[in-house]
């Protein structure tokens, strides 16, 4: 499948799935500083960043069980093809990044048949959320976990603890640096980057801007592909902005996973909205073990930002609740605080000058 350039040893292979972990992965390849050939599928800032890209992976990025197993065959043939480049190029070391269920299941078929190629996994799987058995598949597959919130390093230690784990910081202390400008009464719109995640999110959102007539909507998309689905008269639309966006907004509603953590280091209050496949939510819902979706909720132990949770993502809850954070109650700045004190709780910049120090040390 791939072109029939040889690496010569040593060289790290990255693998990330999805548009977060191209973001993270870029940061690290970043600073590599070129010492080492890197190659691997991850997404455009990987491959900005100095990597050959073999495959833009985040580009076939889906969400839920249902979806999954609709794409089986093709993530099955991506699988077997960067298998077989592991076997033609030997790399030193081969960093995952997050996408846990594709990247878990490549570090085991990497450790049964290239047992000498060491695994790092940069960005844990939310084990402590739900299937915590497989701490012991990642103690027995990977050499290095490299983690980003700060309790999961004694999380690993009291389950598994002959895994080597390095608590590195999380990536997104070092991108907000930039003061506010926020503009009144804005409220950003993030239905999600991956577009099955957008087709489900995407209708809310759009009722909730039409049940909100005074109220100023701008939209924030990964790409042309899923700013295509985002469509209404009244909101505008930027590709590739979302860090800006949320630095000049009074409020985001958005879909839960990365940006959630994205608004808490920008400042913004925020509501989250998760609705997927029936099936995948039933299956989903009698694993997960937390109490809350948002990790910013997670990380404080608290609710501190309202989600809107399948049949409870409808756009007359979704629009009452905007409403009152958009309101001068003190609700708003309340929120930012105790955002402030989830960010802090996380340490300083320097997350991926560590990581990469953490993988050359592997080589």
């Amino acid at each position: 499948m791939f072109n029939e350039q040889i690496i010569s040893k040593p060289a790290i292979m990255f693998i990330a799935g999805e548009a977060s972990g191209d973001s993270n992965a870029a940061e690290t390849i970043k600073r590599l500083n070129g010492r080492v050939p890197v190659f691997g599928a991850g997404g455009p800032k990987m491959q900005a960043a100095g990597m050959e890209l073999l495959l833009d992976l985040t580009q076939h990025a889906v969400v839920g069980l249902v979806e999954v197993l609709k794409n089986y065959g093709k993530f099955k043939r991506i699988f077997d093809d960067l298998l077989a480049e592991v076997g033609r190029r030997q790399p030193s070391v081969v960093v995952l990044v997050d996408f846990p269920g594709f990247n878990l299941r490549f570090a085991k078929a990497v450790k049964r048949r290239y047992p000498q190629t060491k695994i790092i996994y940069y960005i844990s799987p939310q084990l402590w959320a739900w299937h915590a058995s497989r701490a012991k598949q990642i103690e027995r597959d990977v050499d290095l976990l490299l983690t980003i919130f700060p309790f999961e390093k004694a999380w690993y230690a009291e389950r598994v603890p002959k895994l080597r784990v390095a608590f590195v910081g999380h990536p997104m202390a070092a991108r907000n640096r930039q003061r506010d400008m926020r503009s009144q009464r804005t409220v950003l719109l993030m239905p999600g980057s991956r577009e099955r995640e957008v087709a489900k999110i995407w209708p809310v959102l759009a009722s909730v801007v039409d049940k909100m007539p005074d109220v100023k909507f701008v939209a924030a998309a990964v790409d042309e592909r899923t700013a295509a689905m985002i469509r209404h008269p009244r909101v505008k639309v930027e590709v590739g902005k979302a860090r800006e966006m949320m630095r000049q907004a009074t409020l985001a509603i958005t879909a839960s996973g990365t940006a959630t953590m994205e608004c808490a280091f920008a400042g913004c209050p925020m509501i989250v909205v998760y609705k997927v496949n029936w099936l995948t939510y039933l299956v989903g819902r009698a694993l997960v073990t937390v109490k809350w979706l948002a990790m910013p909720n997670v990380i404080a132990g608290k609710s501190i930002v309202p989600e809107f949770i399948q049949h409870r993502a409808s756009s007359s809850r979704v629009a009452v609740a905007a409403r009152n954070l958009l309101q001068e109650t003190g609700e708003r700045q309340t929120m930012q605080r105790e955002l402030a004190a989830v960010v802090a709780s996380l340490g300083g910049s320097g997350s991926s000058e560590r990581a990469a120090q953490l993988i050359c040390g592997e080589i």
